[in-house]
């Protein structure tokens, strides 16, 4: 089968004008595929949700869903070399964690991590919050903080939540992990509150489109690997463990 790249290429002279505009800005950024889905890529493009299945369809797919999983296959096919023997597989492995991890500067700037450290440092009391799998991460980052000599609370307890929002104040730092913006439904009006009292709030995401955006203070979004894979089988935890290790370093260098 022909890299859906080419075929879109190929197929340009054939679109509307409104599907050329989509192909036009996949063409432009092959990255703009990897996390949406097809209303997210509608909203990047400015196009309909209509228009990109319409684009899919002259290009031989039968809907969105079977374009991007043929896409996501192509760009993990062109980071590594052809699945064959055991090594292959563990150098495609390997490769593709390594172009995930490289793309975190890309997508949390030097300033963000200087904020973000510098919040910590400077906290009067720290919380970091996490459900389900990303209380695991928040576990991860209190552990690491405590072994650098800096107290911290981390909680998965949504009860807790809400009275660490009633009690916060001004000179408070909370740290939000919410991948997908589920997990608490009162995430939002907890970190409203908070900020309403001075705290100052970030949420650690993997979704450029979370509703929870609007309500941190600051919010930093990784590569969201597992989403962005076609197969759905890299693991996430990875990524943000490797921005938490990025941070500590930065916090780390404050007590030199």
């Amino acid at each position: 089968m022909m890299n859906p790249i080419d075929e879109l290429r190929r197929a340009l002279p054939t679109l509307t004008k409104s599907e050329s505009k989509v192909a036009g800005q996949i063409l432009k950024d092959p990255n703009i595929m990897l996390g949406n889905s097809i209303t997210n890529l509608a909203k990047v493009t400015g196009a309909s949700n209509s228009a990109i299945i319409r684009m899919c369809q002259k290009l031989g797919y039968d809907g969105f869903a079977e374009f991007r999983f043929s896409f996501n296959r192509a760009m993990m096919a062109a980071e590594s070399p052809s699945v064959g023997t055991p090594d292959d597989d563990s150098r495609r492995l390997l490769e593709t964690y390594s172009r995930y991890m490289n793309m975190i500067p890309q997508r949390v700037s030097i300033d963000q991590f200087d904020r973000l450290a510098g919040a910590i440092v400077g906290a009067k009391r720290l919380v970091i919050w996490g459900c389900n799998r990303t209380f695991q991460s928040a576990m991860q980052l209190s552990h690491r903080l405590t072994r650098l000599g800096i107290f911290n609370k981390p909680t998965n307890d949504v009860i807790v939540m809400s009275d660490d929002a009633a009690i916060l104040e001004k000179g408070d730092v909370c740290i939000v992990f919410s991948m997908q913006g589920r997990g608490n439904a009162r995430y939002s009006e907890d970190m409203d509150l908070m900020r309403e009292r001075g705290v100052d709030v970030h949420l650690v995401t993997m979704d450029r489109h979370s509703c929870m955006l609007s309500h941190a203070d600051t919010a930093y979004v990784l590569p969201w690997i597992s989403h962005d894979d076609s197969i759905n089988f890299f693991e996430d935890q990875i990524i943000v463990y490797m921005f938490i290790e990025m941070l500590l370093l930065n916090v780390s260098k404050r007590f030199e």
